[in-house]
């Protein structure tokens, strides 16, 4: 029976491993442990077994280590496989090749062949092309009314969901700001969810402007957002890719790139007239957002955890491992991240 260890470090990265804690015990792929530090395990409740220690993870042995961020601890034996935290590939980091895994899942074609460039330049590492494990659980079916109790919202008010990133480069919380709650009609919700390494400053003035029609959700789940909300207002986080999948509008703040995919503004004067644009004709950038997502992450059969397990297993039940190139020695990462858990093996 293999092992997993589910390596996480961001709240963000709950529901990716919980598409694959889910598939590994539904089909009984083996025995799973999420690593998950102290002051995170408040936020969220899994059902498989978590561990906050280390040592636990390392005496775990485990086969294999999904690893939703850029960093892993590298004194825990088994195959490294990354499954990143989100869609977004924009940033320059998506592409920053550490030395600390063996595995890259990719969502969809255009960041495999991005991948495979990397991969037959450094040829310490294979590339898989699976789908974004997160996917199988936004795309479950639910009926909308539920969501809408579960997270305590009126079903007769449009919802309006603004996500921005936290990214001081990308980010568009300081030209929004002003516009609220200016810019809100009577028969509209709007929630703001910020991203889980947003500044508290940002977060604080957010939260000084709650009332019946303006909410900041503060849970780390942000499916049922997705779910509920009629439009996204985002910049260039990875939750427009993720809303996109719904075929639900996307109006964008300053986007660099793939514009066709919903309304872009560059003057906040336009984001009342972009918001009724899209509560009008939520349909009219659909062929575009399709046509996007086929190159981003076209899987949507609630396969994509399957997939990734299915590629972990290749490599593991292969000899493919022994005739890549040894991972760099990566002494100073190492260093960061033993002194960052204060665990030095």
């Amino acid at each position: 029976m293999r092992r997993y260890l589910h390596f996480i470090t961001k709240p963000y990265s709950f529901s990716v491993i919980q598409a694959l804690t889910d598939e590994i015990n539904r089909n009984n792929w083996g025995k799973s442990l999420i690593f998950l530090p102290d002051e995170l395990q408040r936020l969220y409740r899994f059902k498989t077994p978590v561990t906050s220690s280390l040592a636990a993870a390392v005496d775990f042995q485990p086969d294999a280590v999904f690893v939703p961020g850029n960093i892993v601890h590298d004194r825990i034996p088994g195959l490294k496989v990354q499954v990143f935290h989100g869609l977004c590939e924009e940033k320059g980091g998506h592409y920053k090749i550490s030395g600390f895994f063996d595995l890259y899942c990719t969502s969809g074609p255009l960041i495999t062949r991005k991948f495979e460039v990397l991969a037959e330049k450094h040829r310490h590492f294979q590339v898989a092309e699976t789908g974004w494990p997160k996917v199988d659980l936004l795309l479950k079916p639910y009926e909308r009314n539920d969501v809408f109790r579960k997270i305590g919202l009126q079903t007769n008010k449009k919802i309006i969901l603004y996500a921005p990133t936290f990214s001081p480069k990308f980010k568009s919380s300081d030209k929004l700001f002003p516009l609220l709650p200016a810019v809100i009609r009577e028969n509209e919700t709007w929630i703001i969810k910020f991203h889980d390494l947003m500044d508290k400053k940002d977060k604080l003035r957010f939260k000084q402007l709650e009332s019946d029609n303006i909410r900041v959700w503060e849970h780390s789940d942000n499916i049922p957002l997705l779910q509920a909300a009629d439009v996204l207002i985002s910049d260039t986080s990875s939750i427009v890719y993720e809303f996109m999948l719904l075929d639900k509008p996307v109006i964008t703040i300053d986007a660099g790139v793939r514009l066709e995919k919903g309304i872009n503004i560059g003057n906040m004067d336009q984001l009342r007239n972009a918001v009724d644009r899209s509560i009008a004709d939520p349909k009219e950038f659909s062929h575009n957002r399709q046509r996007v997502l086929r190159e981003i992450q076209p899987y949507t059969d609630h396969a994509n955890a399957a997939r990734v397990l299915k590629a972990t297993e290749a490599i593991l039940s292969s000899k493919i491992q022994t005739v890549m190139k040894r991972k760099p020695l990566n002494l100073f990462r190492k260093y960061k991240v033993r002194k960052m858990f204060y665990y030095w093996g």
